[in-house]
């Protein structure tokens, strides 16, 4: 089957910091203005109109790269599932060995901001796009890159539907141990699932963040500088924690999810194409 989705929902930055100094601005002035709390994202004069003007500046999210992640999934039981599409935005979870699951899921940041400048004219973000493989299902959302933070929307079709109440995949500048941060969002109740949480009304969810550690690991990418943040978000119906492993040019290494009903969600970096 194939199916094809385009999510509204919008909602990353970067600069290599060996010792936490700022990358190079783009050719295009702009000033950094708040988006939501601590995340800032850029402004550019209104005659300013390049389709690219948000993603020049970006050192991970550059336009034309992809990153492919693994998943695992280990249910609240303790058992390890995986899930497949069903028809339409339908899905259901089935065994982590079935050969219709979704068996990977990658990011590939588009060019310009379409389709969203095509519904909101002061559409701020980098655009990026979910494949979830082997199907052809896909999902348009956005991401915010420059020298203060890095930010993205997780996937958030099918089982990763539950990643909306998690704390978003979120770095602040400069990279420092203990430095924190934090944001908030609205999520209406068409992101309840029974499989997890339902509510009747709108939640505030606020995520906090607080960068843990700077280590010199070997990766699958080679010997890199890790920064691992962990990070918590908190709504009127429960809460839900993440652990980040963040080195540049790769972004998120890793995304370790502690989900609502106590599920985990594991998102690990396999390949990118740059």
């Amino acid at each position: 089957m194939k199916y094809s989705t385009v999510g509204y929902l919008i909602v990353i930055s970067t600069l290599f910091l060996v010792f936490c100094t700022s990358p190079p601005q783009q050719s295009i002035p702009y000033t950094l203005v708040p988006y939501s709390g601590d995340i800032r994202v850029e402004q550019f004069d209104s005659t300013i109109t390049d389709v690219n003007r948000f993603n020049y500046n970006n050192q991970v999210f550059k336009v034309g790269n992809q990153f492919r992640y693994s998943y695992e999934y280990i249910s609240t039981e303790g058992d390890t599932l995986a899930f497949q599409f069903t028809e339409g935005e339908e899905w259901e979870f089935v065994p982590s060995g079935a050969p219709e699951r979704i068996t990977g899921i990658s990011i590939s940041v588009n060019d310009g901001l379409s389709p969203f400048d095509q519904w909101y004219p002061d559409y701020n973000q980098t655009v990026i796009s979910y494949t979830y493989e082997p199907q052809e299902s896909y999902n348009a959302t956005g991401a915010i890159e420059n020298e203060a933070n890095v930010w993205i929307h997780p996937p958030r079709q099918g089982l990763m539907k539950i990643l909306e109440l998690n704390p978003f995949p979120y770095v602040e500048y400069p990279l420092e141990i203990l430095n924190d941060w934090s944001w908030s969002v609205q999520i209406g109740n068409s992101w309840a699932d029974e499989r997890w949480a339902t509510w009747d009304s709108t939640l505030t969810n606020t995520a906090t963040y607080q960068l843990l550690s700077r280590e010199t690991k070997e990766t699958r990418f080679g010997e890199l500088v890790v920064y691992t943040i962990n990070a918590e978000a908190v709504n009127e119906i429960g809460s839900s924690e993440a652990e980040f492993e963040f080195s540049e040019p790769y972004g998120f290494l890793e995304m370790r999810f502690i989900n609502i009903d106590g599920s985990r969600l594991t998102l690990t970096l396999d390949e990118v194409n740059f």
